[in-house]
C-alpha cells in the first residue's frame, strides 16, 4: 500500500471513523482502523462489533492494498502534522508516514483479524433524504428511553409505509414521531440503537441521498462517501398508533419561547427529576404552578385563547421542554383529552409530520 492524500482529508476521515471503533476491548483488534488503497480512494472502517462505519475519500494511490493500525494513535498523529500533503506507505509489518521534515513508524497488524463488513442487502434498499434523517433524528431520540430495562425502547423505531417512513422514540411516559418521504419499495420495521443514530449523524451533511436497508440483524446506510452498519436492537416495540389521540377537548395555541420560558421558570424551584408542574387553563389564561417542600413555590401566567370551563393537569417539565424545544416555528399546539389522558403537542404548520405525546402525572 502506497499513497499521498491531502492532511484536511486525512483528519476529516479518522474523525468520522474514531468513535465506532472500542478502545478498551477484550478484542484488541477492535482499537484499530482498517486501511484499504484503491481506485485512487483511501478507506477507513472502524468498529466494536454493534456499529461498523467505513469512510472514503480521493487519494492519489501509487500501490493498492491495505493495513490495519492503531486508531487512536493515527487520528492523534494527523493532528499534529506540520505538511498539507501526507506520504503513506506500508512495508513488511510498518507503517510509514511522512508529512514534510516528520516521519512516523507505526506497527501494524495482520488485516485479516479485522471483522468484515456484511455486503448492502440491494434487493431489499431505498433512498431518504440525509437532511430529512437528520431531523428526524433531533426530533425523536430524545423520547428514547435511558433505562437498560427497556432495552428495544433505547433506539429509534424506523417503520417503511407507502412513501413514507415513521421514525418514533418512547420511553413509555412519553413518545416522539416524525415522518419522512422515501423512494423505493424496500421495507423495514426495526429499532435502531442510539450509538448507531449518533454515528449516523455525525457522517450526515445534510445534502446527501441515503440508500437505506435491514436484513434480520442489521440495517445499513449508504452514501458514496461512506456506508453505516449496525446491529439492531430486539425486543417488541409498542404500537405507537394507538396512543395518538384522534379526538381532543381542549385546544391551545401557544407562544413556542413564551410557553418554555415560563416551564423553565417554575421549575426552577424544583431539584432533580421529574420537575412536576401543574398546569391550568382559566378565562384567556394558563396558569403555570410548581411547588417544592424544601425550596418554595413558583407561579407563572400566560395569555391564551380559552373560554372553557377549568381545567387542571400536571407534567415532569422536563417531558414538556424536550418535546417542544425541537418544534420549528414561532407558535405551538396542544391538545387535550382529560386530566389522565395523554396529550399531544405538535407545531402550528400543518405540512410539519412531527407529533409528540406527554403522559400527565399527579400532582397533589
Amino acid at each position: 500500500m502506497e499513497l499521498v492524500i491531502e492532511k484536511n482529508d486525512l483528519q476529516e476521515l479518522l474523525k468520522k471513523a474514531i468513535s465506532a471503533t472500542e478502545k478498551k476491548s477484550a478484542l484488541p483488534i477492535l482499537s484499530n482502523f482498517l486501511l484499504e488503497a484503491k481506485d485512487d480512494r483511501l478507506t477507513v472502517q472502524g468498529t466494536d462489533l454493534e456499529v461498523h462505519v467505513s469512510v472514503s475519500v480521493f487519494a492519489k494511490v501509487e500501490k493498492e492494498g491495505t493495513a490495519c493500525v492503531n486508531a487512536k494513535k493515527l487520528t492523534d498523529i494527523s493532528r499534529l502534522l506540520p505538511s498539507s500533503e501526507v506520504y503513506i506507505k506500508l512495508e513488511d509489518s510498518t507503517l510509514k508516514i511522512k508529512s514534510g521534515k516528520t516521519k512516523y513508524n507505526l506497527s501494524v497488524v495482520p488485516s485479516e483479524d479485522f471483522p468484515m463488513m456484511y455486503p448492502f442487502p440491494e434487493d431489499n434498499g431505498f433512498i431518504v433524504a440525509g437532511g430529512d434523517i437528520q431531523k428526524a433524528i433531533n426530533k425523536t431520540s430524545y423520547a428514547a428511553s435511558k433505562e437498560e430495562s427497556k432495552y428495544a425502547l433505547q433506539g429509534v423505531l424506523f417503520r417503511s409505509l407507502d412513501g413514507q417512513m415513521d421514525l418514533v422514540a418512547t420511553d413509555g411516559h412519553r413518545l416522539a414521531l416524525y415522518t419522512i418521504s422515501r423512494n423505493g419499495t424496500g421495507e423495514v420495521n426495526i429499532v435502531v440503537p442510539q450509538k448507531a443514530l449518533n454515528e449516523l449523524k455525525k457522517l450526515l451533511t445534510g445534502f446527501e441521498d441515503v440508500e437505506m436497508a435491514a436484513t434480520d440483524q442489521y440495517v445499513f446506510f449508504r452514501t458514496k462517501e461512506w456506508i453505516l452498519m449496525s446491529r439492531l436492537l430486539e425486543g417488541t416495540f409498542p404500537d405507537y398508533t394507538k396512543v395518538i389521540p384522534q379526538e381532543f377537548s381542549i385546544e391551545i395555541k401557544l407562544d413556542k419561547k413564551e410557553f418554555l420560558d415560563a416551564v423553565k421558570r417554575v421549575s426552577a424551584v424544583i431539584e432533580g427529576d421529574p420537575k412536576p408542574v401543574k398546569l391550568t387553563l382559566k378565562e384567556q389564561t394558563l396558569e403555570l404552578k410548581s411547588r417544592s417542600p424544601e425550596y418554595g413555590e413558583a407561579v407563572d401566567e400566560l395569555s391564551v385563547d380559552y373560554s372553557g370551563e377549568e381545567f387542571q393537569i400536571g407534567f415532569n417539565a422536563r417531558y414538556l421542554i424536550e418535546a417542544v424545544e425541537v418544534i420549528d416555528g414561532e407558535n405551538v399546539i396542544v391538545r387535550f383529552t382529560s386530566p389522565n389522558a395523554q396529550t399531544l403537542i405538535l407545531p402550528e404548520d400543518p405540512e410539519d409530520m412531527y407529533r409528540a405525546i406527554v403522559m400527565p402525572m399527579e400532582i397533589a
